[in-house]
């Protein structure tokens, strides 16, 4: 049993009627602005596709983080998604032409310089760790080879 999904269709039940007790007249005046009259933008049957749709792809979003959470070290997803962070804000300037603010230019040049920072500082640990385990290994084997020439000249 996926637990993640067990846990988040139970919630999505229980939150049902209250959201519906403390947010019902407001969701009903601003789904009247979306979908009747003058200033509507969509059909009724249009803003619940698009709804579901983007319930159904924030749930999946959130299910592949923890699917992947399960393969990788937390500390690099969390590095990962701040590298997608980054990269939607550029991808939105790039593709949408939106303008960039002196401090979403400095996050994103924060968020690149630790995503670089870790890598690299990664990259160095585990290339010292190889060469501990080569060095272990070495040294096990020469001492194993030491012993069985020992072993040979007692014998003799």
């Amino acid at each position: 049993v996926n637990l993640f999904a067990a846990v988040t269709t139970a919630s999505f039940f229980l939150c049902i009627p209250a959201a519906i007790i403390s947010e019902k007249t407001m969701l009903l005046d601003l789904w009247q602005k979306a979908t009747v009259g003058s200033e509507a933008v969509t059909t009724s049957k249009e803003l619940m596709k698009t709804l579901i749709s983007s319930g159904l792809v924030h749930y999946l979003n959130n299910e592949v983080m923890y699917l992947a959470l399960s393969n990788v070290h937390p500390v690099t997803l969390a590095v990962g998604n701040t590298m997608k962070r980054v990269f939607i804000m550029v991808a939105s300037v790039l593709v949408f032409r939106n303008p960039v603010s002196v401090q979403a230019g400095i996050g994103a040049g924060i968020g690149i310089s630790g995503v670089l920072l870790y890598s690299l500082t990664k990259q160095h640990y585990e290339a010292i760790e190889k060469k501990e385990v080569a060095e272990a290994a070495a040294a096990a084997a020469s001492k194993g080879r030491g012993r069985g020439l020992r072993r040979g000249l007692g014998r003799k």
